[in-house]
């Protein structure tokens, strides 16, 4: 393995557009969060093709900011001695690289040598739905079996701060296979690049988003796509999940009804297994508008949180 520690801006958004990162391995075993790059985006934006998506949203920008009290927070629980990361290239696998948050160098008993230590800050909604039977998601333990791949280390941890106050630690033993099915994955993925194998479209969010900026501006012109037997099948298709769309949000709604009736003016309550919370944003009356504005008023709108009672 080699690792940068000083490389910066520019210099370092160019390291990693020459290589699978750590947020983006599990694009490549189809285990992407929906928020992530899926495989036909990763690999438009690493041919060159398109640029990067701009990931700027308060949960990239507090996990950020938090990162590193968090890590220390991790290494005052556990006796750790850490330092931040650098960029770690494995030299075994071309186009292998993942930047480390940071380093634990020591102070884990029973270890001599450093390990991979991944931060996560997650609010209790997301570590209840997401972070289940004690593990965090396959998508978290892939990017830290993808460091171990990269740095060398034999082991790694997660650390997880949930809803700003509940520090938790997952350690991990470097998978041997897993490693290998990693590099496997990567040196194809390069492959596929070297010779224009383009894969399928995906349904990440974030392939949509690309894809529209690639296809912009929207011209004001028809397109004779008839001879296309592709094209039926993804209207059709289109048609029918939006048709399924529909009937699911009929059914919420209807379930949505029938809780609105049973609460009735109760803005909390308890059931069997579940507590209620109704929040509502009031009504507001429009107010006399500036020359040149208009300011619509705005009806009251209910939200329903439902938790188990248990969590």
């Amino acid at each position: 393995m080699s690792e940068v520690l000083t490389i910066t801006g520019e210099e370092w958004h160019a390291l990693r557009a020459r290589h699978v990162g750590g947020s983006e391995i599990a694009a490549l075993f189809d285990a992407q969060p929906d928020y992530a790059l899926g495989l036909h985006g990763l690999w438009l934006v690493k041919s060159g093709r398109a640029p990067a998506p701009e990931v700027d949203n308060p949960r990239t920008r507090w996990g950020n900011r938090l990162e590193e009290a968090i890590a220390y927070g991790c290494a005052e629980q556990e006796g750790w001695k850490i330092r931040k990361g650098g960029h770690f290239t494995d030299l075994s696998c071309r186009g292998l690289g993942a930047t480390l948050d940071f380093v634990i160098e020591g102070g884990e008993e029973g270890r001599s040598t450093p390990g991979a230590l991944e931060i996560k800050n997650v609010d209790y909604r997301v570590h209840k739905q997401s972070w289940v039977d004690g593990e965090p998601p396959l998508h978290i333990l892939l990017q830290l079996q993808h460091q171990l791949a990269c740095s060398g280390f034999t082991w790694g941890a997660v650390g997880e701060l949930i809803g700003g106050n509940d520090l938790r630690i997952y350690r991990y033993e470097a998978r041997t296979k897993l490693i290998a099915k990693i590099r496997q994955k990567v040196a194809a993925f390069w492959k596929s690049i070297d010779e224009g194998n383009e894969p399928p479209v995906d349904n990440s969010t974030q392939t949509g988003a690309i894809l529209r900026a690639m296809n912009s501006p929207v011209r004001d012109e028809i397109a004779d796509m008839e001879g296309d037997n592709e094209l039926p099948e993804i209207c059709a298709g289109l048609l029918h999940a939006a048709a399924k769309r529909k009937e699911i949000e009929r059914e919420e709604q209807g379930f949505k009804n029938r809780l609105i009736e049973k609460l009735g003016t109760a803005k909390k309550a308890r059931s069997q297994g579940f507590f209620i919370s109704t929040i509502v944003t009031p009504e507001k009356a429009p107010r006399a508008a500036l020359p040149g504005e208009m300011i619509p008023g705005r009806k009251e709108a209910r939200r329903y949180e439902i938790k188990e009672a248990n969590a």
